[in-house]
């Protein structure tokens, strides 16, 4: 695989720091203390109590006859709201509104917000009784156009919710319609529940020495908790890249976990990213959530991998935030079986991210009793530190060539860590048929999306980085942009300055350095035929300021 220069990879990373910052609406918290840890207002005593979810031989029996995509919640019907439940108070000017569920024996609680618009400088948080865990703050940036939002993990049984604001603004519209009672795939001190440290023993976590060559891809790949069919369950997804590399935050997983979601349903999905040991052991404590909620469908394929390829993929509601620094996958869609080796990055069980290897080359393939050949069948092999499988949970998760791109998404298999199971094979639907085999339109097939230009491409890279431009037109002119063989800077200041001009490709790597004094021109041209068709960040550096642009070479 190709390295990034340590130097453009620092320079990079600079840069970022010195661009404007990304729209956070999708982050989920904003930080913060609730106004009743510091104020002398009595803990919430009283209990608003879920109904009974069904007992645990009635689950146990439901997820056998399902077993994918990897329920680990039911969601119960509730009525909460600040009309109608919890208790309002009056602390100086700020009014307080609280409430507490109880949904007994639950592992964890998430909850789902039917209704959700705050007034401007409103505050929401949620936590334990202990207080021993926070969530939030949420404010009106977490407001969505059908006013719906979802949050959690709290772990236990209980939840507070508090809701804060200056005593002169508008009343908030909040209620809570469903609250998912977690009762497995969470953290626990029973490994046997699954969840964070709770998937089987003979999985890799993703920085052992197996993955130091994934270290790009890895920052991809996301687990979901799915909101569908009155459960709430842990997928797995990779963010990919389009062919105009401009950031569309495009996130691919599997249609048996999003297929029948309703838009309501898409619009509480919570995706985590970089939820991983920073280590090769299983760390002792859990990992920080760095999450996001809510996404639209743009497409999906494969009847739940009956008749296709089993492919779903949406766009999330808002751009990653730059602190999440992820990676956008590429991809390949080359029909001949196109890797000799390669690895899947995955969640299983919700898990901490894990990897799993292969060193031969993945089979076309049907897919339990699909007439499709449109699978790709891989075996794994075991490794320095296990024989990484996958589990529920890794539905969704992408399958990578040796080059690093996207081959194929999970849809199921019989790999386990259970010693009889390790050489089973999984079957991951073929990115090939994602692209245009499902159907006619661009609501069945992926290349409306990820090659909008209809170039044709057959092979892309991944993208390291999304940046919001810093617009400093005062400063400097760019055109044509985009261009074909040069590009022309031209500065407006009127006083001279030494000035440093680079190019980046996708992945950090400087292609084009020069430095020029405006004393002498103000006008710069550079020649960049030598590169490839596609996009690139243009980084202009003097004594005062540093400008951002993307500029294309068509």
């Amino acid at each position: 695989m190709r390295r990034i220069s340590p130097v453009a990879y620092t320079l990079l990373f600079l840069l970022l720091a010195l661009c404007l910052p990304f729209n956070t609406m999708g982050q989920l918290s904003a930080g913060g203390v609730p106004y009743c840890f510091s104020r002398a207002l009595a803990p919430d005593t009283g209990f608003i109590t879920t109904g009974n979810p069904p007992g645990t031989d009635v689950l146990a029996k439901e997820d056998e006859r399902s077993p994918l995509p990897y329920r680990f919640a039911v969601n119960l019907s509730v009525d909460v709201g600040t009309d109608n439940s919890g208790v309002w108070e009056t602390s100086g000017k700020t009014r307080v509104w609280r409430a507490t569920l109880k949904s007994p024996g639950a592992l964890a609680l998430i909850l789902y917000f039917d209704r959700y618009r705050l007034p401007e400088g409103g505050r929401l948080f949620l936590y334990n009784p202990a207080r021993t865990q926070i969530l939030g703050a949420f404010t009106s940036g977490n407001n969505n156009r059908l006013s719906t939002f979802s949050a959690g993990l709290i772990y236990g049984d209980a939840v507070t919710i508090e809701y804060d604001a200056p005593g002169d603004l508008p009343p908030p519209d909040l209620h809570i319609s469903e609250v998912g009672h977690a009762y497995r795939g969470v953290a626990n001190q029973e490994k046997s529940h699954g969840g964070f440290n709770g998937s089987g023993p003979c999985q890799v976590n993703i920085n052992c020495d197996e993955g130091g060559n994934w270290q790009n891809q890895k920052r991809g790949v996301a687990r979901i908790i799915v909101k569908r069919n009155g459960g709430s369950n842990w997928c797995s997804g990779s963010l990919v890249d389009n062919v105009r590399h401009d950031g569309t935050p495009y996130l691919l997983t599997a249609d048996h976990c999003g297929i029948g979601c309703s838009e309501e349903d898409l619009s509480q999905w919570i995706f985590f990213f970089d939820y991983e040991s920073s280590e090769c052991p299983d760390p002792s404590t859990e990992p920080p959530l760095k999450s996001m909620t809510g996404a639209t469908l743009v497409a999906h394929g494969g009847n739940a991998g009956i008749t296709g390829s089993d492919f779903f993929m949406v766009l999330l509601n808002s751009e990653v935030p730059a602190s999440y620094n992820v990676y956008f996958n590429g991809w390949s869609r080359e029909t001949n079986p196109p890797s000799p080796s390669g690895v899947s990055i995955h969640h299983p069980q919700g898990d901490i991210r894990k990897i799993s290897t292969y060193t031969s080359p993945v089979q076309p393939a049907h897919w339990s009793g699909n007439p499709a050949l449109c699978h790709w069948r891989v075996t794994w092999v075991g490794t320095a530190n296990g024989h990484g499988t996958t589990e529920g949970g890794s539905s969704g998760s992408p399958l990578f060539d040796n080059s690093g791109r996207i081959i194929g998404t999970l849809t199921g298999g019989d790999s386990s860590c259970d010693s009889a199971r390790l050489n089973l094979p999984d079957y991951y639907g073929m990115f090939s048929y994602h692209w245009d085999k499902n159907g006619t339109d661009s609501s069945s097939i992926l290349k409306c999306w990820l090659d909008p230009d209809n170039t044709n491409v057959m092979t892309l890279k991944g993208w390291a980085i999304s940046v919001r431009e810093n617009e400093r037109e005062d400063h400097v002119r760019i055109c044509p942009n985009p261009f074909r063989d040069q590009l022309n800077l031209v500065f407006d200041d009127t006083e001279s300055q030494e000035v440093n001009v680079s190019v980046f490709d996708a992945i950090g790597i400087r292609k084009f350095s020069a430095e020029m004094n405006t004393h002498a021109s103000r006008e710069m041209k550079i020649d960049l035929q030598g590169l490839a068709r596609g996009m690139y960040l243009l980084m202009i550096s003097d004594r005062d300021r540093t400008v951002v642009k993307k500029i294309i070479r068509e």
